[in-house]
């Protein structure tokens, strides 16, 4: 799958409700015939797909030209006081982008923790050191995949619009933030609902990460 994509793809988060026989490869046959050519697997709630499912997955995706995206699972702490959970967290993040890769995935996103007891930069670094060690663990197996941090919908969340940003230009040309709007629009109580206001996020982002960013949004 290439890194930059040449146009707009749209498609569901997850299976699509109309799925007979619910699994991720009647969910992909769904979304072509629906006319869509996208759809994010989800492994918010546990990483369930083998390595051979995921190669029958990404051989039917590409048959039917359906782009695939991956949700880590929702149980992740990169903030956590607790090593063992942060741990868990780091290694729950790997794992999706290992069988994402496999399932020829495009990226891989997943919401970042909570700020907890600590200071807001506290807790930045914290979340950025872990997704160093992310990204190494990755590199060093040779798994080529966006690592897509989302931008969360709650003030309790690590993931500012400004926080995802700055992972991107903090950790380098493989990250860049998923952009949730309707979490953006939560997030603020509300803004971030006009044409003005999400056209100043789209320049902000292309301020901060140049052009190359905005040609490969995952939103």
């Amino acid at each position: 799958m290439p890194k930059r994509l040449s146009k707009l793809y749209f498609g569901t988060a997850g299976i699509p409700n109309s799925t007979p026989r619910k699994s991720t490869l009647n969910g992909i046959k769904r979304v072509h015939e629906l006319g869509l050519d996208a759809m994010e697997i989800e492994f918010v709630r546990g990483i369930r797909m083998t390595p051979s499912k995921a190669i029958e997955v990404r051989n039917i995706a590409q048959d039917l030209g359906v782009l695939l995206t991956v949700h880590a699972p929702y149980y992740i702490n990169l903030n956590s006081s607790d090593p063992i959970k942060r741990q868990n967290s780091i290694q729950r993040i790997i794992e999706s982008a290992r069988i994402g890769s496999i399932a020829g995935a495009w990226s891989v996103t997943f919401h970042l923790g909570y700020y907890g007891n600590v200071e807001n930069n506290i807790a930045y670094n914290n979340v950025r050191e872990a997704l160093n060690t992310i990204i190494k663990v990755l590199h060093n197996e040779g798994i080529d995949i966006w690592i897509r941090p989302e931008l969360s919908g709650s003030i309790s969340e690590i993931g500012s619009l400004e926080e995802v940003v700055r992972l991107s230009e903090d950790l380098g040309d493989n990250v860049l933030p998923c952009i949730d709007f309707a979490h953006l629009h939560a997030r603020t109580n509300g803004r971030y609902n006009t044409y003005e206001e999400f056209r100043s996020v789209l320049e902000y982002i292309e301020a901060k990460l140049g052009r190359e960013a905005l040609c490969n949004m995952h939103i």
